[in-house]
């Protein structure tokens, strides 16, 4: 059910065993996400902004972000749009197509089957990627022509950024580092006309004020950065052990006033309303308010592995979190998969990103 939350704890004599929905692979993880949708039911039909391909991962309603804050029109936005080729990094303005040889394909074009992020002129926070899945595995030499002719165009240079293969039906780019804040950002693809998929995606959004929430398992006391500046210190709790809160970079994804949560057990079941949720990853880590646990805020990790908060902090995040704000935790002992949301495809180092763009003349490992 879509209500699963927490994290089903690890046996005590199986140290290595990941908790909750966390697999051995992620086909068997793409299965019993679709398997436990269907046992509970689609919440309203919606599509999760972010899940294994297909449409196969927990469905629930996504709350749209009031946040818009920041100038319209930044003092140091640049005149004219930067155009950041795929394999190149970001520069200035030029003619993309100058050096790129003439692209062909012969075959089949690639079958889109879902982009992120789904809404087109949408608000973002920092830690947004853009996500094109295909219905099918692509060919290799397919691969590197995708990249090629899909121009990423922001308002702000980005630094290093590059497309990248997931896997061989996922292709996904980001910049090296987070996202500028204030940076407006499109895609313009060539795909359709070229032959190389069904359909050109329609990506265009803005990236809003840069805020991160960063919080250390030793400290058990969180801060968050706006534009670089601490404005708010959070204490939290985190997953007890054998539940433990994973480490890593992940991404609010969703945000709900009320949220049922569900553990069925056979260990610790419980069935709550939780007020002011954030989703964070799709196998079930929440940020969210604990009125029942605020006596051990800062102090202990008593959670099923997630988040922690104040009734009143919760309420803070809740009212300003935009979809894409980096959730950054450490010190737990357990890393966080990268297929876990937009967010967690930021702990992939950029030496393995770029090894797996085609553009750049490397074979995807």
């Amino acid at each position: 059910m879509d209500n699963v939350a927490g994290r089903h704890a690890r046996p005590p004599e199986k140290k290595n065993r990941r908790p909750g929905l966390r697999f051995a692979g992620l086909a068997v993880g793409v299965l019993v996400l679709a398997l436990v949708a269907v046992a509970g039911g689609l919440a309203t039909g919606v599509r999760v902004p972010w899940g294994p391909a297909l449409d196969l991962a927990v469905a629930s309603i996504v709350t749209p972000s009031p946040t818009n804050e920041g100038p319209d029109n930044p003092a140091d936005q640049p005149a004219e749009p930067i155009v950041t080729p795929a394999y190149l990094g970001a520069e200035g303005a030029r003619d993309y197509d100058a050096d790129v040889p003439e692209l062909s394909w012969d075959g089949d074009p690639a079958v889109v089957s879902s982009v992120y992020p789904g809404t087109v002129k949408g608000l973002y926070g920092v830690a947004i990627v853009i996500r094109i899945e295909f219905a099918y595995d692509v060919p290799e030499e397919l691969k590197g022509l995708l990249e090629r002719s899909a121009t990423v165009i922001t308002s702000k240079p980005l630094g290093n950024a590059s497309w990248s293969w997931y896997d061989d039906n996922t292709l996904a780019f980001r910049p090296e580092e987070f996202w500028p804040a204030y940076t407006d950002v499109k895609v313009d693809f060539s795909w359709k006309k070229r032959g190389f998929a069904t359909v050109n995606p329609d990506v265009k959004f803005r990236i809003g004020r840069s805020q991160t929430f960063e919080v250390s398992a030793n400290k058990l006391i969180g801060k968050v950065k706006r534009d670089g500046v601490t404005i708010r210190k959070v204490p939290v709790s985190l997953g007890k052990p054998t539940w433990e809160t994973t480490s890593g970079i992940k991404a609010i994804m969703e945000r709900y006033a009320v949220k049922r949560m569900v553990n069925p057990g056979p260990r610790e079941p419980y069935d709550v309303n939780v007020p002011y949720a954030l989703r964070i990853t799709p196998s079930g880590e929440y940020l969210h308010a604990a009125p029942w646990n605020e006596h051990n805020l800062g102090l202990y990790s008593t959670s099923h592995g997630c988040t922690n908060v104040s009734y009143t902090d919760g309420m803070w995040f809740f009212e300003r979190a935009l979809e894409g704000d980096p959730v950054i935790t450490t010190d737990t002992g357990l890393d966080v998969d990268p297929w876990e949301g937009p967010g967690a495809l930021f702990n992939i180092d950029w030496a393995t990103w770029t090894e797996r763009s085609r553009a750049l003349g490397s074979p995807v490992s």
